[in-house]
Formats: C-alpha cells, sequence, structure tokens
C-alpha cells in the first residue's frame, strides 16, 4: 500500500510482527523485476545451477509444478526454439538425464515408464504457449546457513518454447526459465527440499508494487491478521484454488454484483487477473459507471483493451487511484479479498490507465477459473501452507524482508 502520514488523532497505524523461524529452517530470495513494465512484467530470482554452478534467472510461477531452464539440446533432431535470454543456455549433457522409470518422471507424465528408456521427455501446457523438454538431475546452490552444499534437484531441460516471445527479434527476456512452486507434486522443488533443507511444504511471497520483494520457502512468518482460505483439494494439478466460491463486490455495494460464483486460483506467474464472463462484464459496468469525469475512454494499449485518458499522460497508479473505487472477493462467510484500484489498474505505454483484468473466457485451458496474477498480488504478503492445506493474505510492506515489522493501515 501506498505509504501515508496521519497525526495521532488520525490513521491508526499497527505493527504486525511477523514471528519467522529460525533460518535453517526455510530459504529466503530477493524478488528481481516488476510486475509490470508495459505488459510483460517478470518477478524472478537468481539461482547458480550445474556443475560448473552458472547464475539463471527463473519466473516465479505459484501456478506452475516443474522447475525448468531453458536449455541448448545436442540431440535435437525437430524444433528447439528458445527465447533470447540474458545467460547462456544451459547446455545438456546425456549423464544428467532422469529414466522413464525414475518415480518422480512417473509423477511427472503420469505414465508407469520403460526400463529401456532413459529419457524422460515432457510436454506443458500454458494458458499461452507450451514447454517441451527433458526431466534431468543437476546441483543447485541454495541460500542455505547452516549447510552450503549444493543441492540434487530434479529439474526440467527446456530445448522448445511455443509462445510469443519463442520468435525471431524478439527481445533478450530477464528470466531464463521458471521457478515451478505449484501445489503437490513429487517433482515440485519443494517436495523434493522438504526434509533435508526446509521443514515445512509451505510458501509465502511478497511482490513490491515499486518492483523487486521476497519470496520464502520452507516457512513463514505468522500474524493473528492473516486472512485464511482452505485449499481446495480437487483443484486442477499444481493450482492454488480456494475450495470456497467468491462473490464480487464493488465499493461499498450491499450484494454481490455479480450474481455468478467465482472459482478462483492465485498464480504469481500470470502478469494480469483474468475473470471468466460474467465476473468480468459486472466488474466492467461497475468500473465504468463511477468513472470520474475528468477521464474518457481511449483506445486500447498493447494487451489491455480497456483504457481511459486523462487532461495529460497518468506516470504513475499514484495520480489516478483515487478516482477510482476498489472491488472485493468474499469467500464464504467474511474472508475478503480487497481490490483497490492499484491492484486492478496499470499505466500503459501510451500514459494511458487500464483495466487490468482480462478476459478470461478467451483462453480455453481456464475454464470457468479466474485467475488471480501479479498484478493483483502486489504489496500483500501471500501465503501457500501446503501443510494445514491454507491459503492466506494479509496487507505490508513488500520491500523489506520477512523478519521485518509490517506497516498496515486501519
Amino acid at each position: 500500500m501506498a505509504a501515508r502520514t496521519a497525526s495521532v488523532a488520525g490513521v491508526l497505524l499497527l505493527l504486525l510482527i511477523l514471528v519467522v523461524p529460525s533460518s535453517s529452517s526455510y530459504l529466503t530470495f530477493r524478488l528481481q523485476g516488476s510486475v509490470h513494465p508495459h505488459g510483460h512484467g517478470y518477478l524472478y530470482v537468481t539461482m547458480k545451477i550445474g556443475e560448473p554452478a552458472r547464475e539463471y534467472n527463473l519466473d516465479v510461477d505459484t501456478g506452475s509444478v516443474l522447475t525448468w531452464l531453458q536449455c541448448s539440446n545436442p540431440y535435437c533432431t525437430g524444433l528447439c526454439t528458445t527465447w533470447p535470454q540474458e545467460h547462456q543456455l544451459y547446455q545438456l549433457k546425456e549423464e544428467k538425464k532422469v529414466p522413464t522409470i525414475d518415480p518422480l518422471c512417473v509423477e511427472l507424465v503420469k505414465h508407469p515408464g520403460n526400463p529401456n528408456d532413459k529419457t524422460c521427455g515432457y510436454n506443458i501446457d500454458y494458458v499461452s504457449g507450451s514447454s517441451q523438454g527433458y526431466l534431468i538431475r543437476d546441483k543447485f546452490m541454495l541460500p542455505i546457513t547452516r549447510n552450503n552444499a549444493p543441492q540434487t534437484i530434479a529439474f526440467g531441460c527446456g530445448f522448445n518454447q511455443t509462445d510469443q516471445h519463442a520468435k525471431p527479434g524478439t527481445k533478450k527476456l530477464p528470466v531464463d526459465g521458471v521457478l515451478g512452486l505449484g501445489k503437490g507434486s513429487a517433482v515440485g522443488l519443494i517436495s523434493q527440499l522438504k526434509g533435508r533443507v526446509i521443514r515445512k511444504d509451505a510458501i509465502a511471497h511478497c511482490i513490491s508494487s515499486k518492483g523487486g520483494g521476497y519470496l520464502t520457502v520452507g516457512n513463514y512468518g505468522d500474524s493473528p491478521r492473516i486472512t485464511w482460505v482452505p485449499i481446495d483439494p480437487n483443484a486442477k494439478p499444481g493450482h492454488y484454488s480456494p475450495v470456497l466460491l467468491a462473490h464480487l463486490y464493488f465499493d461499498s455495494s450491499q450484494g454481490p454484483i455479480s450474481d455468478t460464483p467465482m472459482k478462483v486460483t492465485f498464480d504469481s506467474g500470470t502478469t494480469y487477473t483474468f475473470f471468466d464472463r460474467l465476473p468480468y462484464q459486472a466488474a466492467e459496468s461497475a468500473v465504468i459507471r463511477s468513472l470520474d469525469r475528468s477521464l474518457r475512454q481511449a483506445g486500447p494499449d498493447d494487451d489491455l483493451g480497456l483504457c481511459w485518458e486523462g487532461p495529460r499522460k497518468f506516470k504513475s497508479i499514484e495520480e489516478v487511484k483515487r478516482l477510482f473505487k476498489s472491488l472485493s472477493l468474499v469467500f464464504g462467510q467474511g474472508k475478503a479479498l480487497r481490490i483497490p484500484p492499484e491492484n486492478y489498474l496499470v499505466i500503459s505505454k501510451k500514459g494511458y490507465v487500464c483495466f487490468a483484468i482480462l478476459h478470461g473466457w478467451e483462453y480455453p485451458l481456464l475454464g470457468e477459473t479466474n485467475i488471480i496474477g501479479g498484478v493483483t498480488m502486489q504489496d500483500r504478503i501471500m501465503i501457500y501452507d501446503n501443510e494445514q492445506s491454507q491459503i492466506g493474505w494479509v496487507h505490508g510492506s513488500c520491500n523489506t524482508g520477512p523478519e521485518s515489522a509490517i506497516t498496515s493501515g486501519l
């Protein structure tokens, strides 16, 4: 949230101390990048991988199970397309490949395997694009205080990507692959580290609207101010979805603005938020009806179809957020995820203020699922606790580490 000052008689500031366990039980990473530098934001952590160890940037994705790097495949006989990246491609070696009968390969591809097949191939479909590769094992250097020995981890060597960024002429991207933090798979990074490096199957991230933030793997700070909802045990593999359906509210409306209960998934790897058709139409209509007279509708800007312009170009959300009202998702009886204007608006290249909730129904893989993307998670701590099967959130400063106090305006 934006920094605010007040007299003693004004806004009450409550310091919430997150009591974080011993650093030997969890890992902390500094987030780099930002949610929205004009449409293709990346939030990533840097890890040293391989022998010898080299630095790679991994896009933090709570909607994916598999961690993978783009790689150079010397055995490729078909399509081998990678997007341009800053670091050298990971070099695939034959001895690193995982055989198909390995339990992690069986878990990943959902097939019992062939004893004679020494290569575990996979293909992952995303909402936009796909990744094809081999499951391999190599060394990871992790920020462990008590023992900095490299950890052997199974991950993907992605040698063929099909999306808008893996095309000739695309500029270099800051990321070299994906850090898969999705729920409930033995091939996931958290499952592989639990017991030998981390104590709990839990993660937390805090994405700053100013860029950066932090990620913890293996535990999280506790606070009575956290709002908790139970995880749906029947959600799609890798998806963090509350079992409770959400109802959409606008400003101080006495009832939901959409009659359609919403199935929600939290996905840090998605820049924008995506609503299914009926909730989207309700949110769009409510926002348009309440528009300030100083704004007028503008044309689209890149992926952003609904934009407004003012008397001059906007440079930041701080200039315009007071002209809009908040949305809320309410799960069950009063479990609210408040979405203030700064969590559903972005400033476009042309200086417009644009609606950062997009058309989810245009992506068949989503079905009726509504995706809460990185733009809506900014300036709050998001917690995914697989031990207790719950998802939590609380507003706080993402510009400091998890050991610090959180200042929350009430």
